[in-house]
C-alpha cells in the first residue's frame, strides 16, 4: 500500500511539474511574457489566447513563441535580419540552426543556418558548399566536412553541434 502511495505522489509530482515546464507563452517587443493558450500557428502568424482575448500575432509584433505540441516542447522565434518569419530554434550557438515551415515545395520545412546575423537557408539540392564557407574557420571540422565520409548532407544539426562543440 506505501508503494502505491509513494508512486502515486511521484507520478502526480512528475505530472505537476511537466505541467509548468509545458506552459504556453509569447515574449512581447518589450519583453514581457504573456501566458497564453496557443491555437494554431505557421511561419507568419500565430494565434492565440491570452487574458481571455483572441489575438493573431505577427512576427513584427512578438519576439518568440513557445508551445507544447505532439512533437514535444518547440519554440519558436524571430532572426535579427527576418521579421517577417517565425523560425523553430533547434540548436543556438555559435552556428544556430533552426527550421521555417512554409507552404514551398520543399516538404514545407526549410534548414537554415546562422552565423553572425547572417541567414543561409539550406534548401538547395547540395547545401554542402554552404556549410563548408560556414566552418571554414574550423580548419580540422572543414577538413572532416570535405574529405571523409564522417558527415552527410543530411547530418546537419551533427555538424553544427560540431563546429560548437570544438571550434573557436
Amino acid at each position: 500500500m506505501k508503494q502505491i502511495l509513494l508512486f502515486s505522489l511521484l507520478f502526480l509530482g512528475n505530472l505537476m511539474s511537466a505541467q509548468k515546464k509545458y506552459d504556453q507563452f509569447y515574449i512581447n517587443n518589450k519583453n514581457d511574457t504573456i501566458k497564453c493558450e496557443i491555437i494554431n500557428f505557421s511561419n507568419k502568424r500565430v494565434n492565440v489566447i491570452a487574458n481571455g482575448a483572441k489575438m493573431r500575432l505577427s512576427p513584427k509584433l512578438i519576439k518568440s513563441f513557445s508551445s507544447y505540441t505532439s512533437n514535444g516542447y518547440r519554440t519558436f522565434t524571430i532572426l535579427k535580419n527576418d521579421l517577417n518569419n517565425f523560425y523553430e530554434a533547434n540548436i543556438i550557438g555559435k552556428i544556430s540552426f533552426y527550421k521555417v515551415y512554409t507552404s514551398n515545395g520543399y516538404n514545407g520545412i526549410l534548414p537554415v543556418m546562422v552565423k553572425n546575423d547572417k541567414i543561409v537557408y539550406l534548401n538547395v539540392l547540395n547545401p554542402r558548399n554552404r556549410i563548408a564557407e560556414l566552418i571554414s574557420d574550423c580548419p580540422s571540422l572543414l577538413k572532416d566536412w570535405n574529405e571523409t565520409e564522417n558527415y552527410k548532407t543530411s547530418d546537419k544539426e551533427k555538424i553544427v553541434n560540431a563546429y560548437n562543440r570544438d571550434c573557436e
